[in-house]
């Protein structure tokens, strides 16, 4: 045989008996190299020297000698053979570097000991031309080329190049002629290299491609990956519990490129079914993808949204949405506000600056917010005709309704208990909030002769300072009043008003400002109405309508605090310091014993400054004064003293109004009117029982002139925003208190209080822009928070036409 070959000769009975073994082994799925093994193992090996040693054994012997082969004991029972590591050279070794002298021959463990024995195996069951490359192809594809087809030898770099093993992820190289270099080419050590072959067994991959997974595929496609999905009931039919994968046995590899696996842990279990949860491999092929349906648009080469003509119908309807949009948002933020306003302009105008009514025309209800009107108030009591034949809508009303209501601070809206002694007046009582509360649909104002703080009486006193306040307009109460009947003697039931910037019983903000109604610089601006000299008027230094502990002087008045002569920049309310400022009082009633009859009288006054000589009012003429009801109201003859000048009325009331002689609420009442503009176009207009009582015009408030007046110009229908006060009181200065006409507790009863104005002049609130007082009070909280204050305690603003001026 030529030179390097690896055959023998074989006996007939051997050649026979291996024939016989190898087919029972193949046939049982055992792979060539496996079933070469088990023969070697199973055949005893001939004593002669016919079967050749394994070739390193040869070329080791060829080395040293012909006559070490022929020594050389080749009984498989006499020799050891030791196997290494692949990865090692094989080497042979002295026999007589061992301690018992055995042989030991080191062999290559991919090569078998009897190369003819392997070689017939080989031959005689396979073919020696590699077809690893055939699973990759479809079923029906031709077999390889015969190009393709190369005879084993020796030199594993030639084979690497055309027995390449190809994959979805490593394709086939392209060939090149042997000799030329290939990149990533994989070598054996060279004791690894053999003449030896076996047939390339294709790798699981390969074989996934190469199943029937491939039919599915159509004509002309090639699978380019394996994906894997989990096998299911219909992969296998019943279900079956999965079996125990026994160890993996043995691997055959020939050529590092490939594994098959002898055992049931490969990862592509054998057979055409599997246990459900394990891995189904089936070949894929991307390309195959269905298109989806809004591919089109993300291919730039697709011109079906165009139209035949180009015409890019696709720009225009974008450019005409965005126009559209632009043109909305200029109608709603331009040409809609445009058309608003002139469309509205006119309702607008006539609520701006009234808090009472929205921009629709509307009065809001908020939450937890008290309404100007009381829900509980009639709809007739809604509207009224006035006194002087106008029409009037109601803007404020309290029904006190509500039962158990308490006036502590904080606790109303529009409503606070004094809780102070008002020594201004030399009461005997303190005004304790607890003393007032609602019930039984009344307010309910008691005086007992509980001591506190030093005085024998508590009662209350109600206020709306700062809370709820109206210029102009009508206030009407409903009340009924303390004591057993017409003959008591000695309580002070009252109702009234005050501008806003005076808080009842705090001496320091009444002090210069109540009970002011003016807006002149003249004279009756001064301290006490006279010159800073001392030197006159006449009329001020001394008055006879005056009292003894005055000194008979007109007047004791500090001055107007808050004239139209203060000096810019002097601290003043506004809206200018050329504004005079004040506090004047405008009573609805206070009751009193009727001295020239029987029965209560109740006085319905106006109180003002600065005054005129002698207190004097004009009262020529109906317009200036009137008494409506002569029958039963009569011109009161106290017309005032040095701190106040007074125009008032008497009016008889009726006998069952008191606590214990029926209890009936009376209504009792004022109307008034001011223009700050017109002064001597104003009035005010009383009423007791729904019946005009009494009317005093602006007229009868006339200027005072020099030489045997005071000087004073016109006072004023007061133009200041007005609070409400509501009190029972019990003073010596009022009148004589005869506790034997008494009855305690006393009660005062207050069913409602309503306020109107003239229809479409509504005007209410306690800071009105031309009459403003908020920030001026702000900036002086402390005086307004402290009862005990006698004087003001901030610096008084200069006068211009006083001591020096500005």
């Amino acid at each position: 045989m030529p030179n390097g070959s690896r055959g023998t000769v074989v006996s007939a009975e051997l050649h026979d008996a291996i024939h016989k073994r190898g087919l029972q082994l193949l046939t049982t799925g055992i792979p060539s190299r496996a079933a070469v093994e088990v023969i070697e193992q199973e055949q005893p090996l001939p004593s002669t020297g016919g079967l050749p040693t394994s070739p390193m054994a040869a070329e080791g012997s060829s080395s040293s000698g012909s006559e070490n082969l022929e020594g050389e004991d080749t009984s498989i029972n006499n020799s050891v053979v030791h196997e290494f590591d692949s990865q090692r050279e094989d080497r042979i070794v002295d026999p007589h570097e061992t301690d018992d002298g055995q042989a030991i021959r080191y062999v290559n463990r991919d090569e078998p000991r009897y190369p003819a024995v392997a070689q017939y195996i080989l031959s005689s069951e396979t073919p020696s031309t590699s077809t690893f490359e055939t699973p990759l192809l479809p079923p029906d594809s031709p077999s390889p080329s015969p190009q393709f087809r190369q005879t084993p030898t020796r030199s594993l770099s030639y084979n690497a190049i055309h027995n390449y093993v190809s994959s979805p992820l490593n394709p086939n190289p392209s060939l090149s002629a042997p000799g030329s270099p290939q990149p990533n080419l994989r070598f054996r050590s060279q004791s690894r290299q053999s003449s030896m072959h076996f047939n390339r067994v294709a790798s699981e991959d390969s074989q996934v491609l190469a199943g029937s997974n491939m039919g599915s595929l159509p004509a002309g496609q090639r699978g380019s990956m394996i994906l894997y999905r989990l096998a299911v009931e219909d992969d296998r039919g019943t279900l079956l519990k999965p079996k125990a994968l026994p160890n993996r046995d043995s691997v055959l590899s020939t050529s590092e490129d490939s594994i098959f696996s002898l055992s049931y842990d490969s990862k592509y279990p054998s057979g055409s079914s599997h246990a459900r949860g394990t891995l189904v491999p089936y070949a894929y092929d991307p390309t195959l993808d269905e298109q989806e349906e809004d591919d089109p648009l993300h291919d730039i080469n697709d011109h079906r949204i165009f139209n035949s003509s180009g015409f890019p119908l696709r720009g225009v309807l974008n450019v005409g949405v965005l126009v559209l949009l632009i043109l909305a948002l200029l109608s709603l933020f331009i040409i809609y506000p445009v058309l608003d306003y002139f469309q509205n302009h006119a309702q607008t105008a006539v609520t701006t600056g009234n808090v009472l009514v929205n921009g629709t025309g509307q009065v809001a209800v908020l939450f937890q917010m008290a309404e100007l009107i009381d829900p509980d108030t009639p709809s007739s009591a809604a509207t009224r005709t006035g006194f002087d034949g106008l029409p009037y809508e109601l803007v404020f009303s309290d029904e006190f309704n509500t039962p158990n209501r308490t006036f502590w601070p904080g606790d109303d809206s529009f409503w606070e208990a004094a809780d102070i002694w008002y020594w201004s007046t030399s009461d005997q009582e303190w005004y304790d909030p607890g003393q007032i509360t609602t019930k039984d649909g009344y307010l309910s104002i008691v005086m007992d002769q509980n001591t506190k703080n030093g005085l024998p009486y508590r009662s209350g006193m109600l206020q709306s300072w700062n809370k709820f306040c109206f210029t102009r307009g009508y206030i009407e109460v409903s009340v009924s009043l303390p004591g057993p009947n017409q003959e008591t003697q000695g309580y002070w039931p009252g109702a009234w008003t005050m501008g806003n910037l005076a808080r009842p019983g705090y001496g320091a903000t009444t002090d210069g400002v109540w009970p002011y109604s003016y807006d002149s610089c003249d004279v009756g601006t001064f301290p006490n109405q006279t010159e800073p000299d001392g030197s006159g008027p006449a009329a001020a230094l001394h008055s006879n309508a005056s009292r003894s502990k005055y000194d008979y002087e007109l007047s004791w008045l500090s001055g107007q605090r808050l004239s139209s002569c203060t000096c810019p920049g002097e601290d003043h309310p506004g809206p200018s310091v050329n504004v005079g400022r004040g506090a004047p009082e405008i009573d609805i009633l206070e009751v009193e014993r009727n001295q020239l009859g029987s029965g209560q009288v109740v006085s319905q006054s106006g109180q003002f400054a600065p005054f005129t000589h002698d207190y004097l009012y004009l009262n020529d003429t109906q317009d200036n004064w009137n008494i409506n009801t002569p029958e039963i109201t009569t011109p009161n003859s106290y017309r005032g003293s040095a701190v106040q000048q007074a125009v008032s009325a008497l009016t008889v009331l009726p006998d069952n109004i008191f606590q214990e002689s029926g209890a009936q609420f009376t209504t009792l009442g004022f109307e008034y009117w001011s223009d700050p503009s017109n002064p001597s176009d104003g009035y005010i207009t009383w009423q007791t029982a729904g019946v005009q009582s009494a009317h005093l015009g602006a007229g009868a408030l006339g200027p005072d002139p020099l030489p045997d007046g005071t000087g004073v110009s016109q006072r004023l229908i007061s133009v200041e925003p007005m609070s409400i006060v509501l009190n029972l009181g019990i003073s010596p200065n009022w009148q004589t208190i005869d506790l034997s006409t008494m009855i305690f507790p006393a009660e005062m009863r207050v069913d409602y209080v309503r306020v109107y104005q003239r229809k479409g002049q509504t005007n209410v609130g306690c800071s009105p822009t031309d009459y403003p007082t908020e920030d001026y009070i702000k900036r002086h909280m402390d005086s307004y928070m402290n009862p005990n204050l006698t004087s003001w305690n901030y610096q008084k603003p200069k006068n211009s036409l006083y001591s020096g001026g500005c």
